[in-house]
């Protein structure tokens, strides 16, 4: 799909024809298949670029990408020049602002990546505070700890003024030139300035695309529902393999994996393609608007994939909650379950991957579920740079590092449960959803199977919403454990008789 119809934005005809193409394939494999419309808008990014003007040895090329939901400069063929002031707060843009240092300049916003929630608010709302103050037009750092002149999109909030990343390369280039000025104005009499071209358009809810819903009816409770997933759409940039097409396939994959055991899981499995996640979600809004809860049908357990398909390592999650309105105690049992499943197996990249449990899951397409106090979980991956071990396509493999705990694997589930196979289905007190032994031997088995591994956490923004999100950036094998491992957690959710 992504090397056939390439990038997915929101609204394009690449989106839709990849959508009629994954609609004729689950058909093929024999699968219910439905679709539900969604209102979209449609940005286009159109020609842009930036040169760096002075001072310098001529107009030099810059790398940038306007972010979704940016206007065109005032002319779209010619654009703008003006000098750049270089900002790493919002404090400090107060400040310069009241002095009226900002007035007619380009704002940008140089701050080294420290995590994707802080970094990103100043790609959200840079340009709608620098327009306060006067600016012309905010270039933001991009989101990455990574970058090798590789620009990073992503949507922001819409302003006044044209708004784009610029690589971090070239960040630092225009920030090293300002402070040159400021520290030696006589030797370095010219302040930075900048070419800026951008034809973005916007048209809002201008366009129908759809969300793809396909569904393994359970044999026992099929009024309950365990819907797992991803978004189709991407960036207009890279092929939107990471971001997010594999977490779809993944998904897909576990419920053709399903579809084909003797007997289907006792709840209903639902796979949802959402649509229109990268610039409002409006898939997700849609999707939860047109399947409320009822006594007929109601989601018992919200499970996303949404950031990429490295090695697997486990998920993150958050219970629902009771008519009570109290949270479940249900993570307790989900650990246990991943341990008994996953715990002793080689066979998914590494000893032991994908049982973690971790708290605080977050997913765009179903946060409208959880609000409604339904049970999310979000496919965890491991990191794929995380040193002295990588699971990149490229890095240099040495090893993981931890086959001598192969021994200790093989008894750790065995030697808490008095020398017998430990089975979370059967050592669990549904009615009270307790379970009935301590599990005391998860840390031990956290610091068995994870020294050289950890969850996915700066690797994944070195590919994400920039060119370098293609097939590349993972492998076959990697792309076939993940699907395991998320067809593994299904059904455990859709199999077990416990409310979670």
């Amino acid at each position: 799909m992504t090397d056939t119809f390439g990038p997915r934005i929101t609204g394009s005809d690449a989106l839709e024809k990849s959508i009629d193409w994954v609609i004729r394939k689950l058909k093929a494999d024999n699968l219910s298949v439905t679709t539900e419309e969604v209102v979209v808008d449609y940005w286009q990014r159109h020609q842009e670029s930036l040169h760096f003007l002075s001072p310098t040895r001529g107009p030099v090329p810059m790398h940038i990408l306007g972010l979704g939901y940016s206007v065109s400069t005032p002319d779209p063929i010619n654009g703008l020049e003006a000098e750049v002031i270089v900002v790493h707060s919002k404090d400090e843009l107060e400040q310069l602002g009241q002095r009226d240092e900002v007035r007619g300049k380009i704002v940008l916003w140089n701050n080294p990546f420290t995590s994707y929630t802080e970094n990103a608010l100043y790609r959200a709302f840079g340009a709608v505070w620098a327009q306060g103050h006067g600016a012309v037009a905010s270039l933001v750092r991009s989101v990455t700890p990574f970058s090798l002149q590789t620009p990073h999109t992503g949507v922001a909030e819409i302003a006044r003024i044209p708004m784009a990343a610029i690589s971090v390369e070239d960040a630092d280039l225009l920030e090293r030139s300002l402070n040159r000025h400021k520290q030696d104005p006589e030797t370095f009499p010219e302040w930075p300035k900048v070419k800026l071209i951008m034809g973005a358009s916007t048209e809002l809810e201008s366009k129908i695309s759809r969300n793809i819903i396909i569904e393994l009816k359970g044999r026992e409770k099929p009024e309950e529902i365990v819907v797992v997933g991803g978004h189709i759409d991407s960036w207009d940039v890279g092929s939107g393999a990471v971001d997010d097409g594999a977490g779809c396939f993944i998904a897909w994959e576990t419920l053709r994996q399903l579809s084909r055991l003797e007997r289907p899981p006792r709840r209903t499995v639902r796979v949802v393609f959402w649509t229109a996640e990268e610039n409002t979600s409006a898939g997700g809004v849609v999707y939860a608007r047109n399947h409320p809860e009822k006594d007929s049908s109601r989601h018992v357990f919200a499970f996303e994939s949404d950031t990429g398909v490295f090695d697997p390592y486990g998920i993150s999650f958050a219970p629902g909650t009771a008519k009570d309105g109290k949270k479940r105690d249900s993570a307790e049992f989900l650990t246990a379950a991943g341990e008994y499943f996953m715990g002793r197996r080689e066979d998914l990249g590494y000893p032991g991957a994908g049982r973690h449990v971790l708290p605080n899951p977050f997913g765009a397409d179903i946060e409208p579920l959880c609000k409604r106090g339904v049970a999310c979980a979000e496919f965890v991956p491991a990191d794929p740079f995380p040193l002295p071990y990588s699971t990149s396509p490229y890095a240099i493999k040495y090893g993981t590092g931890n086959r001598h705990h192969e021994d200790d694997m093989q008894s750790m589930v065995k030697d808490h449960n008095n020398g017998k196979e430990y089975n979370p289905f059967h050592n669990y007190d549904y009615q009270n959803n307790n379970s009935k032994k301590h599990h005391h031997h998860r840390s031990r088995s956290s610091n068995i199977h994870d020294k050289y591994r950890r969850p996915v956490d700066t690797g994944y923004f070195y590919y994400h919403h920039s060119e370098a999100d293609s097939m590349g950036a993972f492998t076959p094998d990697q792309l076939k454990r993940s699907a395991a491992v998320m067809a593994i957690w299904t059904y455990i959710a859709a199999e077990s008789p416990i409310e979670f």
